[in-house]
């Protein structure tokens, strides 16, 4: 880690997010988006740049910026919901830095509330989880070996996005040992970011920190899928 750094993000920060909430529509937004360029925009691509930096001799390098960083209009034309505007902020940091990226990611989140931040890999269709989770049951000691440094590092998997029966093709495997695992449907690590951290700086020192803790669940799935590619 290479220390705090405060990046801008202030209770302006979030007092914009909470009133965008009561008054989610285009003039309300284009009357503060001053405010939102200085007090969240640039401080996100702030903070994806310095992780950039951090993780750049991680085993699997993540790199991120504006360009990653997800729009704050909300696609409407298929929704009920017509509100014009996201309310919160967020990006990615991806292994080749595109939104694009079929590999694993970290996810980072701000809202008026404080954020979260994910790393791993989230909603993937079954031709995308199949060789990962043809590697849990081929290769149960070396999930073993992530499973552990998961849980050395008091991390864990999310288990929210499971399936309640074994997936086509994996039946037999009900009593394997990763069975709970194969039934993922996404395979991540999460961790809440309180207001404190995204004031302070610390935000960054926390979220390199889930990001190194996952390097071994990251580099299991990037091991299948190139292996199947």
């Amino acid at each position: 880690m290479t220390g705090s750094a405060e990046f801008g993000f202030t209770q302006k920060s979030f007092g914009f997010l909470s009133e965008l909430e009561d008054n989610n529509e285009k003039a309300w937004f284009d009357n503060n988006r001053p405010v939102f360029e200085v007090k969240l925009k640039a401080p996100f691509e702030a903070l994806l740049a310095d992780l950039t930096e951090r993780l750049r001799g991680a085993d699997l390098p993540l790199k991120g910026s504006a360009k990653t960083m997800f729009r704050m209009n909300r696609d409407v034309r298929f929704s009920k919901d017509k509100r014009p505007y996201k309310t919160s902020v967020s990006g990615l940091l991806t292994p080749d830095g595109t939104k694009k990226s079929k590999g694993p990611l970290l996810y980072i989140e701000l809202s008026a509330d404080g954020g979260f931040t994910g790393t791993g890999l989230h909603k993937l269709s079954p031709s995308e989880l199949k060789p990962i989770r043809e590697r849990m049951a081929e290769d149960p000691q070396v999930f073993d070996g992530v499973k552990g440094a998961l849980a050395s590092a008091g991390r864990s998997l999310e288990t929210s996005d499971q399936l309640t029966a074994m997936p086509r093709g994996f039946e037999d495997l009900a009593d394997h040992r990763h069975a709970d695992a194969i039934r993922l449907k996404s395979l991540l690590v999460s961790e809440e970011l309180p207001k404190s951290a995204w004031q302070s700086g610390d935000v960054a020192d926390q979220i390199e920190k889930l990001a190194r803790d996952a390097m071994p669940l990251l580099r299991f799935c990037r091991d299948a899928i190139t292996k199947s590619a």
